[in-house]
């Protein structure tokens, strides 16, 4: 019974402290933070869709593009709280992701390849000066 009883105020106090963290958690998320963007975008690059699109086929670069998608996102809050020099890279991702859409690249029939490269070339070059805004 005592064990029992040990193991329920362990529980709970387990769940209480998660609580805590929670809400710290939720206060820090509205932050942007360059090193972790920094860290994201370096990871966006070593992708093929970014490095190589002319060599891939569009479709592949569909979890990329989403990726992108986000990451244009997450610019454009950082320009709307104070980090203006990344607006413009988010705006250019988000039109490449755009093109890339409209030309349906994510299908295995896309209205061309070329625009569908064109798209990618494009998200590649704001991923480029995403990196060179939030520097070193």
């Amino acid at each position: 019974m005592r064990i029992s009883k040990g193991i329920g105020t362990v529980g709970i106090a387990l769940l209480l402290a998660a609580c805590g963290a929670g809400e710290t958690a939720r206060e820090a998320n509205g932050t942007v933070h360059l090193e972790s963007l920094r860290i994201k975008l370096d990871a966006l690059m070593a992708d093929s869709c970014n490095s190589e699109p002319e060599s891939m086929k569009p479709w592949q670069c569909e979890k990329y593009v989403t990726q992108l998608a986000n990451m244009a996102t997450t610019l454009t809050d950082a320009a709307e709280s104070g980090i203006e020099r990344l607006a413009g890279p988010g705006q250019r991702m988000t039109a490449g992701v755009s093109e890339y859409r409209a030309a349906r690249c994510a299908g295995t029939s896309p209205v061309s390849e070329d625009k569908c490269v064109a798209a990618l070339t494009q998200i590649a070059d704001a991923v480029a000066a995403a990196e060179r805004a939030i520097g070193d």
